[in-house]
């Protein structure tokens, strides 16, 4: 199976891109053998400090724990790692910034490896994929809005009372947190066909809108297509990987 990555970002109206992403080299034949490819989001959290700083960190450390894998350990062993020490990083730098318990970054992160997907995620950043016309969302979202919706289901609350909900916006875990325990991780490898796509992304990127782009993505059309969004103020950082 052959992977063709891409990737698109824009700051939209905001003064400063606070989201990172990054990949690991695809053309290292010997670490694709038994690492496969890694690809990163982060999304520093804009309500917190340094935002930039800490999803430049996260992105950073992940890749260069996840480029220190031994062949005989597993992917997802180390992926659970490399989002610990991409915590452990983030605290650190708040700690020297004077910001302890202030900084935060989203994280979604994937491995494809002979055919099989594998991902870790924190927070809201999301990863989907696109198959046979079908786009399916692979991450649940930490956020107290998933709370809020089960207490509606539940009958606890009404959806007005969920949506107009003070705290619904909250994240309930995130890389930055003082003890990650909420980490959202594929339960087994995904075995993925041909043709698949696979896209990770900042929170700012629905379902109805990547339904409403038209795939496969020409990077700039898609770019352009969400320009209506970002002048509202919004940002994006979306990585995807095509196979064949």
């Amino acid at each position: 199976m052959r992977m063709i990555p891409a990737n698109a970002q824009h700051v939209g109206a905001r003064h400063e891109q606070q989201d990172a992403f990054g990949f690991t080299d695809i053309d290292q034949a010997t670490f694709v053998a038994h690492g496969g490819v890694l690809a990163v989001v982060a999304d520093g959290m804009g309500g917190l400090e340094m935002g930039g700083p800490s999803s430049r960190c996260a992105v950073h450390t992940i890749l260069t724990t996840y480029a220190a894998k031994s062949p005989e350990v597993p992917i997802s062993e180390v992926l659970a790692r490399a989002l610990q020490h991409a915590n452990a990083s983030v605290l650190r730098l708040a700690d020297e910034a004077g910001y302890r318990g202030g900084v935060g970054t989203t994280v979604v992160a994937a491995v494809i490896h002979k055919g099989e997907l594998h991902w870790v995620a924190v927070g809201d950043s999301r990863l989907y994929l696109y198959r046979q016309g079908e786009l399916t969302q692979l991450t649940s979202d930490h956020s107290f809005a998933v709370e809020l919706d089960r207490a509606v289901e539940r009958g606890d609350l009404t959806q007005e009372e969920a949506n107009r909900h003070p705290e619904r916006r909250s994240l309930t875990s995130y890389v930055g947190i003082p003890v990650l325990h909420a980490i959202e991780a594929s339960p087994t490898p995904l075995l993925l066909q041909s043709g698949d796509r696979i896209l990770l992304c900042a929170a700012m990127v629905s379902m109805a809108r990547l339904m409403n782009t038209r795939w496969p993505w020409p990077w700039m059309r898609a770019r352009l297509k969400w320009r209506t969004s970002l002048s509202r103020g919004h940002w994006i950082s979306s990585m995807r990987i095509r196979t064949i």
